[in-house]
């Protein structure tokens, strides 16, 4: 593995475990390692991005009450829940 693409998987791993609230932390933890290590670089960066949202506009996100760009991960995220 492309160690650029490792060190990507690593930040979004660390940044899922530690996100403010625990619930949200247990949420994104356990998606993110679920899908993490099959996704492209592109969407990756989206992942990251992602993450790093507040919890608020990931709950939107996750209710359909907000738009993520990245298709790939909006229908990981449903098949998640």
């Amino acid at each position: 593995m492309n160690s650029n693409k490792q060190n990507i998987i690593n930040k979004i791993i660390y940044r899922s475990q530690y996100r403010g609230t625990k619930e949200m932390d247990i949420f994104m933890v356990k998606f993110v390692k679920s899908i993490v290590e099959k996704l492209s670089i592109e969407d990756l960066n989206d992942l990251d991005l992602f993450v790093n949202m507040n919890d608020e506009d990931i709950k939107k996100i996750i209710n359909g009450e907000k738009r993520f760009n990245n298709n790939n991960i909006l229908k990981c995220l449903k098949n998640f829940k």
